[in-house]
């Protein structure tokens, strides 16, 4: 074909009108699914039948303008959205504008997703050129066809969202944006005005995982629509009905047996007999009326083909989550396709200090197999925190309390020192002592925080930073502070840590509330009598702010208490603890040198934490009093003690104990 032909063909595909055919059969007509998907070939509606309706809602003859789809995982969901490109590039061309959360999961989307569907379809190689190709207009962010192009946007960048008028708009994980970009607006809101010249004729698809109740915008946008549900009919009596999780049943402890109870006659059939006979004839039906031209669906994982997900493997994910609140809230987000229901706002310090019990402070209950500490730098003092941690994600607060002085001063950072060092016994005679400290520096002072992490680097002394941005893990990855005159890194210099302030908040809130019903055994944070109710207001002091997607400070409230327990996250989650990833096996391995079985025949029990006096606190002070002033008259810095030693008996000769060589336990 010569140059003429080309470009003659090219005019003639971009001028002609708008292929009427619904998505639906345009996928399921040139689809092909490439070789390494789970299901390659030729694209089935039949293998997901709830898609089409939501498909021919976004067609060309559809009333809709904007279609929304809130979510579960392993559903297709994803797959839509590609379809809904692909007829776009092919039948109905027009400018596309396709946002993801950053500009690099635009990208990875491109090589992973959009790229293998235009290798395997004809009709889309053949308007999509290979980027080798010369003039062929294809990059990682920008495909060029017949009719108009697809723009690639990370939804952090405003400037992408405006820059051209489009036709057709991809919202892709929408609850994976940030609330605000460059405080210019939401950045659905950016992208959707982008179509305001093409009326009607615009389309706009947003799908997503939904979030957290009055933050997400894809139940934001779901409640604009007219909230459609996926209708199946009962394999027994045929009654029509949407699948809810509280119809889901299996005897106790035999999750493998779940089956669905029909609403109507009570029968319990198989995920087959509903996935069949059910699914004849099955349809979305409207809910509510919803704003003109928005249609939104709800889809949870119930409805994922025979296969996918099964019920019975939902069944045991729920088992398993339904103890712990971050992951019952992932399994509601990603399973059910609801939002989580922060609870923080309804939490009262009052009532949370009724869970003191009856144990002093720096006392070591049982289960408590590692200690950490956290410190926060005001501008008169230091506050500290310590945190034991256990197996199943049991935390205990060992020690909370101020160091009154001006941090710029060595003699605040040596009572900080000793009280760091200072080892306590648990009930089985054994020695343990603080095996990592978070210092926050991103306050006063971070300099002598810098050179105060320098110093005791060797015993697991770090810097850490609360990261701006929502999202982020507990701990990222260090960045190196110190450079030579060079700009180069100085090896074994000063590290800081980024910590996900959101992330860890979010656990500990979510923690919190779940302990409401608990009896003590079973809660994950339980606190120590010795602790004063200014504690407790001050872990209320922040509510989730839906509006913003992030935590704030009530007005006049302190809140260090619970910075406290964030940097105390992330110091058990930092590489050299790593708690968060233990598997059971490693906590039995710690158990047995923390509270061996076997203990000391001769040897007199020490107290349970129970039948110790609980106002310890005067008895403690005179101690570190007189480990500071020891500690200050140190020139060199203390030498590494061990992560956990047997507490000394002087009545018990040298070769007696039992628990030599498990010095340095973590190493």
């Amino acid at each position: 074909m010569g140059a003429v032909d080309e470009f003659v063909r090219s005019l003639s595909e971009a001028i002609k009108p708008d292929d009427r055919i619904p998505i639906a059969r345009w996928a399921e007509s040139y689809r092909i699914l490439p070789p390494d998907t789970p299901e390659p070939g030729p694209w089935r509606n039949s293998r997901t039948p709830y898609l089409v309706g939501i498909m021919d809602a976004l067609s060309p003859d559809s009333p809709y303008r904007e279609v929304y789809l809130k979510k579960g995982h392993q559903l297709g969901g994803s797959a839509l959205g590609e379809n809904f490109i692909g007829h776009a590039i092919t039948s109905a061309a027009g400018n596309i504008l396709a946002v993801f959360a950053t500009v690099e999961d635009g990208e990875k989307w491109n090589l992973s997703r959009f790229e293998p569907m235009r290798q395997s379809t004809p009709e889309l190689r053949r308007r999509i050129r290979d980027k080798e190709v010369k003039g062929s207009d294809n990059t990682q962010r920008r495909k060029k066809f017949p009719g108009g192009f697809m723009q690639i946007v990370g939804a952090n960048r405003p400037g992408g969202l405006k820059s051209s008028t489009m036709r057709y708009v991809l919202l892709e994980e929408m609850d994976e944006y940030l609330g605000d970009i460059g405080k210019q607006g939401a950045p659905e809101t950016l992208a959707k005005n982008r179509t305001s010249n093409f009326g009607r004729k615009a389309r706009i698809f947003g799908n997503s995982t939904p979030t957290i109740v009055g933050s997400s915008p894809i139940d934001r946008n779901y409640l604009r629509g007219d909230q459609q549900k996926y209708m199946v009919a009962c394999p027994c009596c045929g009654s029509r009905q949407f699948f809810k999780w509280s119809q889901m049943k299996w005897p106790d402890g035999e999750p493998e047996k779940a089956r669905y109870a029909c609403e109507h006659c009570a029968v319990l059939s198989t995920e087959a007999e509903w996935k069949t006979l059910g699914y004849e004839g099955a349809y979305w039906l409207p809910t509510t009326r919803g704003e003109p031209g928005v249609a939104s669906f709800h889809l949870p994982s119930l409805y994922a083909p025979l296969g996918w997900r099964p019920w019975v493997e939902l069944a045991a994910d729920f088992i398993a989550a339904k103890a712990d609140p971050i992951a019952l809230k992932a399994f509601i987000n990603n399973m059910l396709a609801e939002c989580w229901e922060d609870l923080t706002g309804q939490i009262k310090g009052a009532e949370i200090a009724k869970r003191r019990e009856g144990w002093g402070l720096r006392t070591i209950p049982k289960g408590c197999l590692a200690l950490v500490m956290s410190v926060d730098v005001q501008g008169n003092r230091l506050e500290y925190k310590i945190v034991g941690f256990g197996r199943n994600k049991k935390h205990w607060v060992i020690d909370y309390n101020i160091i009154d002085g001006d941090p710029a001063k060595e003699e605040v950072w040596a009572r900080l020192t000793a009280l760091r060092e200072r080892p306590m016994v648990n009930s089985f005679g054994v020695s343990m002592r603080v095996q990592t400290c978070a210092i926050d520096s991103g306050g006063h002072h971070t300099h002598e925080v810098y050179h105060y992490a320098r110093l005791y680097r060797h015993a697991g002394v770090f810097a850490v930073k609360g990261a701006s941005s929502a999202g982020k893990p507990v701990i990222g990855r260090p960045v190196p502070m110190d450079v030579n005159h060079k700009g180069r890194v100085i090896k074994g210099g000063v590290q800081l840590w980024h910590v996900g302030t959101d992330t860890a908040k979010s656990l500990l809130f979510n923690y919190i509330a779940s302990d409401e019903e608990s009896i003590p055994e079973d809660r994950f944070i339980r606190f120590p009598a010795g602790l004063s109710d200014d504690y407790f207001e001050q872990l209320t002091a922040e509510v989730f702010d839906a509006a913003k997607s992030q935590y704030r400070k009530l007005p006049g409230r302190r809140n260090e208490v619970i910075d406290l327990f964030v940097y105390a996250f992330a110091a058990a989650y930092h590489p050299l603890l790593r708690l968060d990833v233990m598997r059971d096996a490693d906590w039995s391995q710690l158990e047995s040198m923390i509270e061996p079985v076997n203990g000391d025949l001769f040897r007199a029990p020490l107290p349970t934490p129970d039948e110790q006096e609980v106002d310890i606190v005067e008895q403690d002070q005179q101690e570190v009093a007189v480990e500071i002033a020891v500690t200050a008259s140190e020139a060199q810095p203390a030498p590494v003690v061990p992560a956990s030693t047997p507490a000394p008996q002087p009545e018990q000769p040298p070769d007696s104990d039992w628990l030599s060589g498990t010095d340095n336990w973590l190493d």
